[in-house]
Parts: C-alpha cells; structure tokens; sequence
C-alpha cells in the first residue's frame, strides 16, 4: 500500500503541472501544494528504504533527487530555493540533539579510549585529506584554478567533514541487532562524542578556512582574534541559550515544543546573520541541559515530537537541490573519497585501539560504527555553500554523494561487524 501510495503521488503532482490544468484555467502549483506533495513523498520514500533496512535518511534523501528540478521535475528552482527556509531549523535540532546525547557519566568510563579514538582517527583523515588534494589538485575542475592556500581551505573542510559519523545510524544499527559488549559499547559512546568534537573543531576550521580564502588575509594577530571572537561568541551565546532553555524548562513547561522549535530558528537566524556558529551554539545548549539540569529527557522529547516532518523535509530539499549535472561529473572523486575514508577510518581506529590495549575484535571491526554520516556532516556542507558560494554548491554536490553511500554501506558494514564479534 505504501509503496502504491509512493507511486500515486507523483502522478496526481504531475497532473496539477500539467498544461491540460493550464487549459482549463484552473489554479496552478502554488507552493504550498509543492510543500506537503514533497513531505509526504520524501516520508513514505524513508519508509519505503527503511523496510530495506536501511536508514530513513537515505529515503528522505533519494526522494528529494527525484521528484527535483533534474530528474522528474515536479519542484520548481524556486520551490527549493524557498524551502531551505528549514536548513536552520533542522540544524539547530541536530545540534540541540546531539549536546542533549552527551552524558558526562558515560564518557568517564573510557574517556582514555574515547579520547584515541577521536584523535587518530581525526589525525589521520584530515592529514590524509590534505595528502590526497593536492595529488588530485590538477584533475579537478573547481580546486584546479585554485592558489595553494584556497585549496588546502577546501581539503581541510572535506577532510573535517569525513571525520563526522552518524550517531543515530549507529545507534540505530546497535538496537535492531541487540548488540551488547566491549566493542558496541566503545563505539555507540565514541560516535556520541566524536559529534561534541567535530562540530567544536569545525567551527575552527570554517573559520580559519574563511580568512585563509579570503582576498589579502594572512597569518597576523586579527586572523587569530576573528577566530576567538567567531568561537568565543558562539560559546557565550549557546550559555545563554542553554540557561534560557533550563529556565523555561522548569518554572514554565507549557508548549515546550512550540518553545524549543522557537529557540532553534531564532538562533540560526542571528548567528548565522553575524558570523556565529550555529551548530556550536545549540551543540553546547544542549549538553548544558543535559548534564547540569534534570530536564535532559524532556528536551529530547520535545524535539522528537516536532523534528520528524522538519528532518524530512531538511533531506529531501537536500537532496532535490542536488546538481545532478554536476553529480554525474564527480561521481568518480566522491567513490575515491569514500574508498579514502575508509582506509583511515580503519587506520586511525585501529591504531587509537591499539595504544589503549583493546581487543583485537575492537581493532578489527570498532571502525565500521564511524563509516554513517548523515544530519551533522550535511549541516557543515550546507554552512560551507552558503560561506564560500563560488564553489561551495559543487563542494556540496560532491559531499552528498559521499554521505549517499557512506549511509547505504556503513549500517550494512557495521552489521555484518557486530555479528562477526559475536555482540549480537
């Protein structure tokens, strides 16, 4: 039924654009018929992988790529174009979710392990990013005309962005297989964690990314002070925000969600307007009101109850924003880059797992719980094409294709891992 429904709704969408409605002087496609024709397709498309045992991501994603402006063109440009109004809601849910998944009691346990972990595996991806880009400087279009400093920004971006993982694939892959030991227990902590450290060094990056590209910058002390003001102000905003949220939490507690949604667009809105970190903001928002309130619990749930229809429509504009033209192109790179990934991602684990003693089953498989990538890493490239729009939308193209795979092998990967460890 779900899957004849998937079929219907294209159809009727392409009778309302059709000339023969144009005929008939009938009203044509408004917006708002685009908006709830894209939700309920991208939902039942989520719904329709999820069966496949795959990530409802993936639906949402693969969704938005065909009814888009390049496949069956049932969005218009400017339908996508108005709907990334929700870029900056859904962000800033992603965000508030991951600092409200950081449990400071859970890191302690194996902080040392964590700590290796995140670091070798950071280490060597974005060193071996920066390695691969100027190998592949002169075979790619948009890096090729590059000076050396504009190309070691867009590496160190790919590279920062390769580091992400997927917690809630991960942890989503851990409960349908009932994993339980060592290895899924490292590796759901760490995929949690590595979220509060990404974002925190890629708000750094993007920083340091923006002056180096820039026209004239150089190494001098209002580079370092930019990057401290673009840091240390996102820092005291997401206080203030976390405060606010305990605040309302505990003496108000009516129309929580209405609150929370209110909360995180007001927040993309203003940073991102005066070159704050959003993502960093709601990051640190949420890991206050996690570890230093009673009400962790119910600011997750409050996001649950509104995010559903925001994420799938965040995905599926994703997706249907998608230059498939360019896409065709770069399929070959965003291949080599997920190889790429892969063999640091196992080198970097095996080798923080081997300086802290751990199992041999840790040092063999842990690294198939990092391969997911899917909200945070998107958000970055998102925020990467809106601050350097001359190749920011191909650098984003190439991205999602490399979170379009990653999410289609890493849940299988890590599967067959947990099973080969004998944690399932």
């Amino acid at each position: 039924m779900i899957f004849f429904a998937f079929l219907i709704l294209p159809a009727g969408m392409y009778l309302f654009r059709s000339p023969l409605l144009a005929a008939l002087s009938l009203p044509e496609q408004s917006t708002s018929l685009a908006f709830g024709f894209l939700l309920l397709f991208a939902f039942l498309g989520g719904k329709i992988i999820h069966r496949l045992k795959l990530p409802r991501i993936t639906g949402f994603l693969l969704a938005g790529m065909i009814c888009g402006p390049y496949i069956l063109k049932l969005l218009k440009t400017s339908d996508v174009t108005d709907f990334q109004l929700f870029d900056g809601l859904a962000l800033s849910l992603i965000a508030l979710t991951a600092g409200g998944e950081m449990k400071i009691g859970e890191i302690r346990k194996r902080m040392r392990t964590i700590s290796s972990l995140v670091l070798m595996q950071s280490v060597f991806i974005i060193l071996g990013f920066l390695a691969i880009g100027f190998v592949l400087k002169p075979f790619i279009p948009f890096v090729s005309q590059m000076t050396a400093a504009q190309n070691t920004a867009v590496w160190l971006l790919l590279g920062t962005l390769a580091t992400a993982t997927s917690p809630s694939t991960t942890i989503a892959v851990i409960n349908e297989t009932g994993a339980d030991g060592p290895m899924s227990d490292l590796v759901l902590t760490t995929a949690v964690f590595k979220d509060f450290f990404i974002i925190i060094f890629f708000a750094f990056a993007l920083s340091f990314s923006r002056s180096l590209v820039g026209p004239g910058t150089s190494f001098d002390l209002g580079f370092l002070l930019r990057i401290l003001r673009d840091i240390g102000g996102s820092l005291l905003i997401g206080l203030a925000v976390g405060l606010a949220i305990i605040l309302y939490l505990r003496f108000i507690r009516r129309d929580i969600t209405l609150f929370i949604l209110g909360i995180a667009f007001f927040t993309y809105q203003i940073s991102h307007h005066h070159g704050f970190h959003p993502l960093l903001i709601c990051l640190l928002a949420g890991f206050l009101v996690e570890n230093y309130s009673p009400h962790g619990d119910r600011l997750i749930q409050a996001i649950e109850k509104s995010s559903l229809p925001v994420y799938v429509i965040f995905f599926a504009i994703s997706g249907a924003s998608l230059d498939l033209n360019a896409l065709r192109e770069g399929w070959p790179l965003a291949l080599l880059l997920v190889v790429w990934r892969g063999v640091l991602k196992f080198a970097g684990t095996y080798v923080g797992a081997r300086i802290n003693g751990e199992n041999q089953d840790v040092r063999r498989f842990a690294w198939t719980g990092f391969i997911s990538q899917a909200g945070v890493a998107l958000g970055m490239a998102i925020m990467i094409e809106r601050t350097f729009p001359e190749w920011g939308g191909m650098f984003k193209t190439i991205v999602l294709a490399v979170i379009a795979i990653n999410q289609v092998i890493g849940p299988i990967f890590l599967q067959k891992m947990i099973y080969r460890a004998g944690e399932a």
